[in-house]
């Protein structure tokens, strides 16, 4: 009754729940095994089995029935403390669509002659990833019969069984760790990379993010034991990688190819290169669910063209300067507000900035000065950017480290206005407006 009692139990106890099952079997005159009776208490607390087209990532527990349509055969695998796991997987259906059930260890063993293909199997386990997986808590033969068949049109489907067991051979373009939180309450944490070979640009999620960690990005690597399927919301190839993959660094050189602004010609998924000729600076706003992030437009032009482009999240505050070149990897093209196209940079894509500068000690008295691009220090000649915020109006001298124009001090102090510096500074503001 475990099976049964785990899709309720932050609402009753075991006990409860199989005193509860025990009655509706007493009641029923014999008429309904143990396992009827608890489907019957489940369903009593609003809680009952799915058709796999309405199962969802959201849900911290699903339970449905399927029938075993093919079996990826066990095997081990290391994990990061050297410990050894195994892992399986099945395809499962129902009459509404298809979905991938990965199974682990003891479970996992199993599929390596317990479970063959054509056996219904009823399944209780934790959704994850996109395209979508259920990772199996538990799962026993059933007796119900279930034809598979494609999804009526409207009746919405799952995303498509993706390839399990790839081995890719890519450039890490960017990559960054996250935490969130389960619906149970339970902190997670994956890392999210955007990856990149001759034949283009793919997201990768990864819910081992140990595999990962320490790659520096520009690095290329070999991937093993990932699963290639379908983003829900775009269907774009992307890749999904678990505990049973592995990552290491390679000798060969990847390339990624790369088009122009001029080539943004119409809807769909870009990687460019391209000078960044007009920049505003970014903006806060308050996301649906309560949160705080950032968004900021910029133009990049290159080929004879140019594109409007808009930065999402954290790196829309990446130090940017118009002039520069920069590299956009896997970002979504469609009409904005005027119906213009707008290439989009968020969750999947990355953008890289391309310099030639070093690091070089500075020390400069200017004004502070409120720009486009943020907090500046003007010294009549040249303008930097400040990592420190300073009220615009004030005269100071940074000594520090400047690095793409912008300072980062060492030494920074309020400057002593002379008469001479200042009228050279006013010529050369005059200077300025004649031209």
């Amino acid at each position: 009754m475990n099976f049964y009692h785990a899709l309720i139990d932050d609402l009753i106890g075991i006990e409860e729940f199989n005193a509860k099952v025990e009655e509706k079997v007493t009641k029923s005159g014999d008429l309904l095994d143990g396992h009827a009776a608890a489907m019957l208490v489940v369903r009593e607390y609003g809680r009952h089995h799915t058709k796999i087209c309405d199962l969802n990532e959201a849900s911290s527990l699903a339970s449905f029935f399927g029938r075993v349509l093919s079996i990826t055969p066990p095997h081990e695998f290391k994990r990061p403390d050297g410990d050894t796991g195994v892992v399986a997987s099945m395809t499962v259906g129902d009459g509404t669509g298809e979905v991938r059930v990965v199974l682990w260890d003891e479970k996992a063993q199993a599929l390596g002659g317990e479970i063959e293909p054509g056996m219904v199997m009823e399944i209780l386990g934790r959704p994850r990833g996109s395209p979508l997986q259920i990772h199996a808590v538990s799962l026993r033969e059933s007796a119900c019969e279930i034809i598979c068949s494609q999804p009526e049109e409207g009746q919405g489907r799952a995303a498509p069984a993706p390839d399990s067991g790839c081995t890719i051979e890519v450039r890490l373009i960017s990559l960054a760790h996250r935490t969130f939180t389960r619906r149970d309450g339970n902190a997670g944490e994956m890392a999210e990379a955007v990856i990149g070979n001759e034949d283009g640009v793919f997201r990768l999620v990864c819910w081992a993010p140990a595999l990962i960690a320490g790659v520096a990005e520009d690095t290329c690597i070999r991937i093993t034991g990932a699963s290639r399927g379908e983003n829900r919301h775009d269907h774009e190839t992307e890749y999904i990688l678990g505990e049973e993959g592995g990552v290491t660094a390679i000798d060969r050189e990847i390339g990624v190819p790369l088009t122009t602004p001029a080539d943004v010609t119409g809807e769909g998924r870009y990687s460019l290169r391209g000078v960044i000729t007009s920049l505003q600076p970014p903006r806060r706003f308050t996301t649906r669910s309560g949160g705080v992030s950032w968004v900021r437009n910029l133009v990049i032009s290159g080929g004879g063209g140019d594109v409007r482009t808009v930065i999402w999240g954290d790196a829309a505050r990446l130090h940017l300067l118009t002039g520069e070149t920069a590299e956009i990897y896997n970002a979504t093209a469609r009409p904005g507000r005027y119906s213009d196209l707008e290439v989009h940079i968020g969750r999947g894509s990355a953008i890289r900035v391309i310099h030639d500068d070093e690091k070089r000690e500075i020390a400069v008295t200017g004004t502070v000065i409120a720009s486009a691009a943020g907090t500046c220090i003007d010294t009549g000649r040249e303008c930097y950017l400040l990592d420190e915020p300073t009220a615009p109006g004030t005269e100071v001298t940074v000594e520090g480290t400047v690095f793409r124009r912008e300072i980062t001090p060492g030494r920074y102090e309020a400057a002593v206005l002379r008469a001479g510096p200042l009228l050279e500074r006013v010529e050369i503001f005059l200077d300025r407006v004649s031209q």
